[in-house]
């Protein structure tokens, strides 16, 4: 033994990590796909707070995270066969849409976790981890009405989008009957659609004194319009927005949110995403966490 182990340092042999790991099934590495125009991700200003937190977690883990952003379907059929081909040890699904090409891989062998309620119905077939948007966007609202703000509007987020349908029913629910089809204008979670639905919801309800923004980042350009329009902050129009995002700290005033716990959906996911790999479980399964309302001076 003691010749192996001299040759070893003269020859500066190291172990190769990843053969190793590959005689044994497994690559040590996780994929961490986010369905997303470019333009819109790298605008978000959750995108980096997710990629340093699932970081964190798969460090922890012993995995590395591997990085794959897709906005078309010729990237998906691609990813999807590399994916599936056994150079991963599992996938973590992001902002999935109503008939994403993606959502083929919760039928394959590869262990997957999505983020957020998953879409087409499969909250109760495939592992997921998330905010529970729809009483986050509930309490927002009902924030808003507590504060005898009486014309309270809404700017989801896209609606083929689960996070953006359950912040919707969120709102339509804390209206209850005060709730009109007026009063929502639909985004897509960038600051231009908060710009300009703010604009729509200005000219159809002059007296709109409330608004809950399904997302910080389109809450900024909400303010934006509101001071084109010479309304004041939160003296004419209350906002909240939700996340809790940097984006919140950036507008002026400091915007009201709600917190999204980034960090604790990816140990969660992380989580569920190793009980999958290492075969601790095969039964599907999902956590749901709660958000809280931090407020600051827009409302």
């Amino acid at each position: 033994m003691a010749v192996v182990l001299d040759a070893v340092d003269a020859l500066g042999y190291s172990v190769n990590l990843t053969a190793r790991q590959l005689r044994k099934g497994h690559t040590g590495s996780v994929a961490f796909v986010i369905s997303e125009e470019h333009e819109h991700l790298f605008e978000d200003p959750n995108f980096g707070i997710r990629v340093k937190a699932f970081t964190r977690q798969l460090e922890a883990a012993g995995l590395h995270l591997l990085i794959s952003i897709v906005e078309d379907t010729r990237e998906d059929a691609f990813l999807g066969n590399y994916l599936t081909a056994g150079h991963v040890d599992g996938v973590l699904l992001a902002m999935l849409r109503e008939g994403d090409p993606l959502l083929e891989l919760l039928g394959s062998e590869v262990p997957v976790v999505v983020l957020g309620r998953p879409p087409g119905g499969l909250e109760k077939s495939v592992s997921w981890a998330g905010m529970d948007d729809e009483n986050a966007a509930y309490d927002a609202t009902r924030f808003l009405v507590a504060q005898g703000r009486k014309r309270v509007g809404t700017i989801t987020g896209p609606l083929d989008d689960t996070a953006g349908q359950d912040r919707l029913q969120g709102y339509r629910a804390a209206m209850d009957r005060a709730y009109r089809r007026g009063l929502v204008s639909e985004g897509d979670w960038s600051l231009e659609s908060g710009r300009l639905g703010a604009e729509v919801l200005i000219e159809r309800y002059p007296d709109i004194d409330g608004l809950f923004v399904a997302s910080d980042l389109m809450a900024a350009g909400v303010m934006k319009s509101l001071r084109r329009a010479g309304r004041r902050v939160p003296e004419d129009v209350a906002i909240v927005g939700c996340d809790d995002s940097p984006a919140a700290l950036t507008t002026d005033p400091a915007l009201t949110t709600m917190r999204n716990p980034f960090e604790e959906t990816a140990e969660a996911a992380v989580h569920l995403l190793h009980d999958l790999i290492s075969g601790r479980s095969s039964e599907p399964s999902h956590i749901v966490l709660p958000s809280q309302l931090v407020q600051r001076g827009s409302a």
